[in-house]
């Protein structure tokens, strides 16, 4: 409850009334903004499962008569129930199973299960980001320096760099291997 409070969620009392009919769960929370989940928490600890089951049906059933848009989530505290009890409430909402946290030690694991309604946290993007060509051209050698510079021109210019780089070399190397007449020897 504490990391969606947290995360801008606000507590429903309980029972909660869709339309005329009160529902009532371990707890109830909704989002705001961005988040417009309408969160139920079932403790499978003091909850049966036919009876969990039973009245996330009836919920869905009541959202549906109202024409809500909002989706429903089920965090499921305690024990895991059956399998065919999950099938059951996920054909309904989003199901959510998180076990039975023990302690401080398992905060950051719940954050992960619940990380699906908490905001996302964005880096700060008002440091200037390095240019990678640059970090490439000082990590490169001459040649890769010659490369990347003509990269931004296209790659007939590349291919104009990569002629004439080699084209040089092989052009002495013929030199040296030939007689006044241009033949080699």
């Amino acid at each position: 409850m504490d990391i969606l409070i947290g995360a801008g969620f606000k507590t429903l009392p309980t029972p909660f009334k869709v339309g005329s009919i009160p529902f009532e769960f371990a707890a109830m929370l909704v989002g705001t903004d961005k988040a417009p989940d309408l969160v139920v928490i079932i403790d499978t600890v003091t909850e049966k499962e036919e009876r969990a089951r039973q009245k996330i049906g009836g919920l869905g059933r009541a959202l549906d008569a109202v024409q809500s848009r909002r989706p429903v989530t089920a965090i499921i505290t305690g024990p895991t129930p059956g399998e065919q009890t999950l099938e059951s409430i996920s054909k309904v909402c989003r199901v959510l199973p998180v076990g039975t946290p023990t302690g401080p030690s398992d905060d950051s694991l719940l954050r992960d299960w619940l990380a699906v309604l908490l905001p996302l946290k964005v880096p700060d993007t008002s440091a200037v980001a390095a240019d990678p060509l640059i970090n490439l051209r000082n990590q490169t050698d001459e040649l890769g320096a010659l490369i990347v510079g003509a990269a931004p021109r296209g790659a007939r210019a590349v291919q104009d760099v990569l002629r004439k780089r080699l084209e040089t070399p092989l052009k002495a190397a013929i030199a040296t291997l030939s007689d006044s007449d241009g033949d080699l020897i």
